[in-house]
């Protein structure tokens, strides 16, 4: 650079003023002290000043001065001149120094401390630019440039150095927060890049804070000498002056109802690694290692408690805090909820350790309840069905959610299997791992819809492990979450975790009948059993669509092997007759019909009667009977029909077809047959019991139209096709070939067909001295040549 740029200081006044003049004049006479640096005074000559005449401070004063303030030549007593030489009076090079000067920063008013005022004059276009400092005080520095305003938090820590330079006893490092004043007064943070501070600005490092230090520099003064052990000392000083300097920032006025606002603008300015570069790079992580260990974030609630970053849960919405109640959280996970008002980056919170509320901390506290005894039971359904649900929007159901398929689902899924927290049937509380639970999915059209529900069969939902009912109609605390979307919710999130569909058809076809027809069960539970039969019951009332197709087969299984509790135990209805007793409306009284002979008479058990179900359903009994009846329970003798071939009857009607070849020995024919009435007839028969056998033809002659007429007759298709021909089934003939019809004539049992039947026709033919069949019953016309039955 040739010529003489005049740079003239004069030493600093305590009020800190510097004026900075620029002109072409090619001289100035001042009688002040002068000096410059000047190249041409030798290679140094640009570092080393050079003494020369003294300036003019009065007109410097003046040209200082704007038209507002009053003249005071002991305001300010530093002047810096610029003279442009004639050769550089072109546009071009007094333009670009212009525009240099015209870049000072107010920010270099903030680190020298005794300089409070910095006035650039520009006689050029007689133009002034004022910058003033004023300390407001509680670390806020505010800066006036022309009509803006800048203001900076500056925290600042005197240092001993001994250990580091024994020619210096102390430093002091600072660093300076960019605030913005709202119209309300408060601050916001302005989140520029600043650069480091020797006193005088260097270079950005990415930092949106200005770090100020006694720096060693290089001759350049460009940046920070990373080799030197000081400046790497320094740099480790600056940590701690940045986590200690939140609590001042939070304590200012401003922020004093609201100090959660505060820590949201504090840590704004926080670094993350990557963003610092250089050599404070290694700022970011030590500051975010200091703030991971010290109580920087606030909690919910007031009362100014200050945790560290890992005691407090973020994201957190209203929901969270019923599912998660406070004093529960800490407990449990050693959390409470971060104050409403601070808002932090998802980057700084994860950098920080903040835990954020999620699928991770309800699966994490529910896992801590369950280590607790009765600790998710206390918590209640209608908490469970709503932290089921929250679980599955977070984790399955938001938009902001990419789970599907991937690491984070699974091991979400894994976790929750092993967990005890699935509200059984019986009250209990189990995990898919322990074993299959299932979930029933069509409670509304089993036919429970009475007084009584599923609650009225403990045993066999507890059998089943199925999930306790009222978990999917349990309230939910969110109450923008409809009944409808709630139970599709716990539906699929229970099914994602492994718990399998079942409907009351299902549980009837896969668990109820192969249970009730086990034959390997000795020692049977009277109450399961009951509560087995009372479902199937229950359930063939409703409108089961399933139940349209599989009646039948239902029904089949049952006859053919399901155990019924009978009064000599539990029985098969294709092993044993069973029959009704009293309380099921049986008109027969069957005391008095076998008391005194040795002959075991089934009755069902009214333990079915009493089962709660029985009250919810209208003409109860009646339903009872109705099912009974279908599986083979009667009131009286059970009669069955049977195939055989006519070689298997004899009787002398075939024999006589026979021998007309009008039927041949292999034809089939449908008979009727009774083994238990056989035996029943024997036996009172063979023990001459008049009385059991008077009370056995009232009963046929109460039940005969509705029960066992139609039996009475059998019929044999031919071989060669045409009409079926009936014949006396087997039923019939053992009524008609046993003797233990009472005669009016004497104490003997006889044949049906050696007495008559007792009317006025009867009597008017015979007398009163023909043997009449005691006692004397209704006319029953059957066909036959039976005297009891029929007068031919």
């Amino acid at each position: 650079m040739n010529g003489i740029y005049s740079i003239n200081v004069i030493h600093f006044h305590q009020s800190g003023l510097v004026f900075l003049q620029v002109t072409d004049a090619p001289e100035i006479h001042s009688n002040g002290f002068h000096i410059k640096f000047d190249i041409s005074e030798g290679q140094i000559g640009f570092v080393l000043p050079t003494i020369v005449l003294p300036c003019d401070i009065d007109l410097f004063s003046r040209l200082a001065s704007s038209d507002t303030d009053q003249l005071d030549d002991k305001s300010w007593n530093t002047c810096i001149v610029l003279p442009f030489r004639s050769r550089f009076s072109d546009g071009t090079v007094m333009n670009n120094i212009l525009t240099m000067f015209s870049d000072l920063h107010p920010s270099l008013l903030l680190f020298l401390h005794r300089l409070k005022c910095i006035k650039f004059r520009n006689l050029l276009n007689d133009s002034l630019i004022v910058m003033t400092k004023e300390i407001v005080g509680d670390g806020i520095i505010r800066v006036s440039h022309g009509k803006e305003k800048m203001t900076w938090f500056v925290v600042s820590k005197k240092l001993w150095t001994e250990v580091i330079r024994r020619d210096v006893q102390t430093t002091e490092i600072s660093i300076a927060f960019t605030l913005q004043e709202s119209v309300d007064g408060d601050y916001i943070p302005l989140l520029d890049q600043w650069p480091v501070f020797a006193f005088l600005p260097l270079r950005t490092y990415g930092l949106k804070f200005i770090l100020q230090g006694d720096f060693v520099l290089p001759s350049s003064r460009e940046e920070v000498d990373g080799d030197s052990p000081w400046n790497q000392w320094l740099l480790s000083e600056f940590p701690g002056l940045f986590v200690d300097a939140e609590r001042s920032f939070c304590a200012l006025p401003c922020f004093k109802e609201n100090p959660g606002k505060a820590v949201s603008a504090f840590m704004s300015f926080v670094p993350l690694v990557g963003e610092v570069h250089g050599f404070f790079a290694s700022l970011p992580r030590l500051i975010i290692s200091k703030l991971r260990i010290s109580n920087c974030l606030l909690l919910e609630g007031g009362n100014d408690r200050w945790v560290p970053p890992c005691k407090v849960l973020r994201g957190w919405n209203e929901q969270a805090r019923i599912l998660l109640p406070d004093g529960m959280l800490s407990e449990h996970l050693g959390l409470g909820f971060l104050d409403r008002n601070i808002k932090i980056s998802d980057s700084s919170a994860r950098a920080l350790g903040i835990e954020e509320y999620g699928p991770k901390i309800l699966l994490q506290f529910i896992c801590s309840l369950s280590h607790v005894e009765n600790g998710i039971k206390s918590m209640g359904l209608h908490w469970l069905s709503s932290w089921l649900n929250a679980l599955y929007t977070m984790s399955f159901h938001s938009s902001r959610q990419t789970l599907l398929n991937s690491d984070t689902e699974i091991h979400l899924i894994e976790d929750l299997k092993k967990i005890s927290f699935i509200p059984l049937s019986d009250g209990t509380y189990s995990s898919v791992n322990e074993g299959t639970i299932w979930l029933q999915t069509d409670v509304v059209s089993t036919g429970f819809d009475g007084k009584h529900g599923l609650e009225a069969f403990p045993n066999l939902f507890a059998k089943l492990r199925t999930v306790n009912p009222a978990l999917l109609s349990a309230s939910t605390v969110d109450t923008s979450c409809t009944d409808v979307s709630l139970v599709g919710n716990l539906t699929k999130m229970l099914h994602r975790i492994g718990v399998q569909s079942l409907s009351a058809h299902e549980i009837v076809k896969v668990h109820i009948l192969p249970a009730v027809s086990n034959d390997r069960i000795t020692n049977r539970d009277k109450n399961l059993m009951t509560e087995y039969v009372c479902f199937v019951m229950i359930h063939l009332q409703s409108s089961c669509p399933d139940c349209h197709v599989e009646r039948e087969y239902i029904i089949s299984q049952l006859q053919n092997k399901a155990f019924i509790l009978t009064n000599h135990g539990f029985r098969r209805p294709v092993e044993v007759s069973i029959h009704f007793s009293k309380e099921y409306g049986n008109p027969v009284n069957v005391n008095k019909l076998i008391n005194g002979v040795d002959m075991k008479w089934h009755e069902v058990d009214t333990t079915y009667l009493r089962h709660p179900v029985t009250e919810s359903l209208s003409c109860g009994l009646m339903k009872w009977r109705e099912f009974f009846q279908e599986i083979g329970v009667v009131d009286f003798v059970q009669t069955n029909q049977v195939d055989k071939t006519v070689a298997d009857i004899s009787h002398i009607i075939f024999k006589n077809l026979w021998e007309r070849d009008l039927i041949s020995p292999e034809s089939i024919a449908k008979d009727w047959e009774s083994h238990e009435l056989v035996h029943l007839i024997s036996l009172l028969s063979e023990n001459g019991m008049k009385q059991s056998c008077m009370y056995l033809l009232e009963i046929f002659d109460t039940l005969w139209d509705s029960c066992f007429s139609d039996k009475a007759t059998g019929y044999c298709n031919p071989n060669s096709g045409g009409d079926s021909k009936p014949f006396k089934s087997s039923f019939m003939s053992s009524i008609c070939e046993v003797q233990w019809v009472v005669s009016s004539m004497d104490d003997e049992l006889h044949y049906p067909k050696d007495l008559f039947y007792d009317c006025d026709a009867v009597r008017s033919i015979l007398g009163a001295s023909a043997p009449y069949a005691v006692p004397k019953v209704r006319m029953i016309y059957t066909g036959y040549s039976l005297r009891i039955f029929t007068l031919m």
